[in-house]
C-alpha cells in the first residue's frame, strides 16, 4: 500500500461519519469537506491498537483524532466501523511506513492528519467529500 492509496482508504471511511453533529451548539456538518473547513485539529491523533503493538486486533480499540468545533466543544473522527481487513491493512502500512522513514507513530498520524485534511479541502467543488453537492 502507498501513502496515496491510505489516505484515500481513510478519506473514505471519513466520509461515512457524515453528517455529524456537534453535541454542544447543534451545527450540522454534512460533510467531512465542511467538517475540515469550520474546526481546528486538537492534540495529535492516536492509534491505541499502534500504541500497544497490536496490528491485527480482534477488538480493535481504534484510532481518534480530536477537532474543536466553534463552539469549543470537541469532536471526533475514529476508525470505528471500518472493516476489519481494511483497519488491519492500515495498521500494517504505518507499521512499515514508521520504520521506511525513521519516525514515531505519532509523526506518521500528525502527517496523515495534516495529509487527509489538505486533500479533502483541496478537492472543493470536484466532489471529493461525500454530501458535497456544490458542483
Amino acid at each position: 500500500m502507498t501513502q496515496d492509496e491510505a489516505i484515500k482508504m481513510i478519506i473514505e471511511h471519513l466520509q461515512g461519519l457524515f453528517p455529524k453533529t456537534c453535541p454542544k451548539c447543534k451545527r450540522r456538518f454534512e460533510s467531512l469537506r465542511e467538517f475540515y473547513l469550520a474546526t481546528t485539529p486538537v492534540g495529535r491523533p492516536v492509534s491505541y491498537d499502534l500504541k500497544a503493538g497490536n496490528i491485527h486486533p480482534q477488538k480493535p480499540l481504534g484510532a481518534v483524532a480530536v477537532s474543536a468545533c466553534g463552539c469549543g466543544a470537541a469532536l471526533s473522527l475514529s476508525s470505528e466501523g471500518m472493516p476489519l481487513f481494511q483497519y488491519w491493512s492500515l495498521l500494517l502500512w504505518a507499521k512499515n511506513e514508521t520504520r521506511r522513514r525513521s519516525i514515531s507513530v505519532a509523526e506518521l498520524l500528525d502527517n496523515l492528519r495534516f495529509e487527509v485534511r489538505k486533500r479533502v479541502i483541496a478537492e472543493g467543488d470536484r466532489g471529493g467529500a461525500k454530501g458535497d453537492r456544490s458542483k
